[in-house]
């Protein structure tokens, strides 16, 4: 009975690895063209390159913080309850993403202002080197 069961997990593994592969190499395609076209915008257009490193840099440690705050609230309730664990961790992340959301707004707007800076220099910088040449 041992050795039947093995048999068939083992056919199910092979029928997943068959279907999964031309999923991943597909998915892989996509994925490669995908990064390829964002670093040809990015390279093409320097203010979209500035916003977008602009919106990463800003959003990153308002992003770092409230992962860690979700994961030590998540640890603190799954430690202190095992019921209603859904509720008081869904009351914990609505506050945290209440802040996350005043945080990631701001940072729209300071990366919104620093490009629209870094694009009036970029044009400055082009109207110059076509004056000059």
């Amino acid at each position: 009975m041992a050795i039947q069961s093995k048999v068939v997990s083992n056919s199910y593994y092979q029928q997943v690895v068959g279907t999964a592969g031309p999923m991943l190499s597909t998915l892989q395609a996509y994925t490669g063209s995908a990064i390829s076209t964002s670093k040809a915008i990015l390279d093409r257009y320097p203010p979209v390159k500035a916003f977008v490193y602009t919106i990463g840099a800003t959003a990153a440690v308002p992003l770092a913080v409230f992962t860690g705050y979700g994961a030590a609230t998540g640890a603190m309730v799954l430690g202190v309850a095992g019921t209603g664990v859904a509720m008081f961790q869904g009351g914990f992340l609505a506050f945290g993403a209440f802040w996350l959301a005043w945080w990631l707004l701001a940072a729209l707007v300071i990366a919104a202002i620093v490009t629209f800076w870094f694009t009036l220099a970029y044009f400055a910088f082009q109207v110059a080197k076509r004056l000059e040449g």
